[in-house]
């Protein structure tokens, strides 16, 4: 966002995005189909299986911590190329 106020900081667009406006865009409509998404896996609620706090915390921090930080980066430049190609940003 500060781009438009020190070019300089172009080079921190590591994901190559359109704009700013398209940035926030996709972060926003990213977040809304995520939340979409999770709502049937709440509802069903998660299984109860014995096991070890650091087997339990291991498999925590793989499926939710990695997914977590990794699957929203390739979902935003997705949306963001498509909000460029249809020219909605």
């Amino acid at each position: 966002m500060f781009m438009g106020v020190y070019p300089a900081m172009n080079a921190l667009n590591i994901m190559g995005l359109h704009t700013k406006e398209s940035a926030v865009l996709s972060a926003v409509i990213f977040n809304a189909l995520i939340i979409v998404a999770l709502i049937p896996l709440a509802l069903r609620g998660v299984k109860y299986r014995p096991m070890s706090a650091a087997a339990l915390l291991r498999r925590n921090l793989l499926v939710y911590g990695v997914g977590g930080v990794i699957a929203p980066f390739p979902g935003i430049w997705l949306i963001d190329r498509l909000l460029g190609l249809l020219h909605l940003a």
